[in-house]
């Protein structure tokens, strides 16, 4: 096991730091967001942590993040950034969506509770949303 570099999250909720005790981090993650049911486990966030941080000590919170909502067969990925002090929020797409129609895919979480709309090239599945966390991550 290598030392844990960054925090996950379930839920809004449960936190503990990524590992790589049961399969490398790749894996990890695709493991996690396959799990995605849209019900009992329909969110996971993913953050870099503080330099030198002790995750068995602390589990900072983070303003900049990567997380995914929805279910492993249709999710939405966003990202949160911090740029020039201004907090922004971007959902990640594919290249070559249209945009200038309205959105028409809507993902769906905690039971149906919540939603967002969506462009097509906007709608991952889970080991396409693995491949892009482990790759920004």
């Amino acid at each position: 096991m290598t030392k844990p570099t960054h925090i996950r999250e379930i839920n809004n909720f449960s936190r503990g730091p990524l590992v790589d005790v049961v399969r490398p981090y790749p894996e990890q993650i695709r493991f996690s967001l396959n799990q995605l049911d849209g019900s009992s486990f329909w969110g996971w966030c993913l953050w870099r942590a503080p330099e030198g941080a002790d995750l068995l000590e602390d589990l900072p919170l983070s303003d900049e993040f990567l997380q995914c909502a929805g279910t492993s067969e249709a999710l939405t990925i966003e990202v949160r950034c911090i740029e020039d002090g201004q907090a922004h929020q971007y959902v990640v797409g594919r290249p070559g969506g249209d945009l200038f129609t309205e959105p028409t895919e809507v993902i769906f979480w905690e039971d149906g509770n919540f939603s967002t709309t969506v462009y097509p090239h906007e709608v991952f599945t889970a080991d396409e949303a693995a491949v892009f966390s482990t790759r920004t991550s």
